[in-house]
């Protein structure tokens, strides 16, 4: 199903992280929106704190498919030696700026579960409208103790208390703000895959005008995995 010679770039994120972009990654990418519009009534809500909006968990033996594109393409990048576990869904952001939880105002990051391992994330575009928006990555601008704590905040305060405490709005992020600076922004193309270390701050790229839909065909489709690695011994 993936595609054995798409085009690879490497752009880099800064504190030595990367962000591997494929296109052409899938060899029938228009599958995966016919799957979801057939299985469309088997979404479901996620919980609030993790995503905003409804999934649909996808079939182990296709998340392992993404073993192999890591192994070939992002390996040396991210500096991992095998995949451990993974797991994969199909994704729709429904929730406008205004109803979003203090936790999705901020960059979000995937911590590794353990040591000596760490965490891959990769994002594949399953839309054509440019205007659903692509993924920007942040770096922090504040010592690693403030982000817990802005963290911390961010998932134990009201929203009214936690915009009073860091001057922020309700919103997907956009810009550097006192705690984070903007450096990158991935553009949104079908069938482009985005690979990159799960402790990289990134966001979507969705702002107050992005239309936002719970119809596969319409709304801004995108495939999500997660995978736990160990790391290499020695650099590569």
């Amino acid at each position: 199903m993936f595609n054995p010679r798409p085009v690879v770039q490497s752009l880099p994120i800064g504190h030595g992280r990367a962000c591997i972009v494929i296109d052409d990654a899938l060899l029938a990418p228009e599958r995966l929106p016919a799957f979801a519009d057939a299985y469309r009534e088997d979404f479901q809500p996620a919980p609030p704190s993790v995503f905003p909006g409804v999934q649909l968990r996808m079939p182990e033996e296709f998340t392992e498919l993404l073993h192999d594109v890591i192994r070939d393409h992002a390996r040396h990048a991210l500096g991992t030696r095998r995949v451990l576990r993974s797991a994969s869904r199909l994704s729709l952001p429904t929730s406008p700026a205004a109803q979003l939880a203090p936790t999705h105002w901020l960059p979000r990051r995937l911590r590794a579960p353990a040591p000596g391992q760490c965490m891959a994330v990769a994002e594949l575009f399953l839309f054509r409208d440019p205007t659903l928006g692509g993924t920007h990555f942040f770096l922090p601008r504040v010592s690693p103790q403030q982000v817990e704590q802005v963290e911390h905040d961010a998932g134990t305060l009201s929203s009214e208390a936690f915009a009073l405490r860091y001057a922020l709005a309700a919103g997907y992020p956009q810009a550097s703000s006192a705690s984070f600076t903007h450096v990158l922004t991935v553009p949104p193309r079908w069938n482009r895959l985005l690979i990159h270390e799960g402790d990289a701050f990134h966001a979507p790229a969705i702002t107050e005008a992005t239309p936002l839909s719970a119809d596969p065909r319409r709304g801004r489709l995108t495939l999500q995995a997660t995978l736990a690695c160990s790391r290499n011994r020695v650099a590569w």
